[in-house]
């Protein structure tokens, strides 16, 4: 396979990526709403323990660098949460 397949490919993964990125934002408003439903607050600071253990351990599992990966999730759930007071009218959140 040449370089310019090589990276081809790269840029279709990296495609799927922010495809994947969306759908998850998207799951902010039905997420906002089962949260309101259920009396949770928008941080839910267990949960986002759990979701990055959750990351680190596959990480791990797959022999790739746990750390980055945390910060690929720390980011997605950053994104989330902004998403989640956006549609609560809380445009301002840091």
């Amino acid at each position: 396979m040449s370089l310019a397949d090589l990276r081809g490919e790269v840029q279709r993964i990296d495609e799927d990526i922010i495809e994947q990125i969306d759908e998850r934002v998207k799951l902010a408003g039905r997420i906002i709403e089962a949260k309101k439903a259920e009396g949770i607050k928008i941080e839910d600071p267990d949960q986002e323990k759990l979701v990055l253990k959750r990351a680190m351990d596959m990480a791990t599992e797959r022999g790739l660098d746990a750390g980055a990966v945390k910060q690929v999730f720390q980011t997605l759930i950053k994104m989330n949460l902004e998403k989640q007071h956006e549609l609560r009218g809380e445009d301002n959140f840091p």
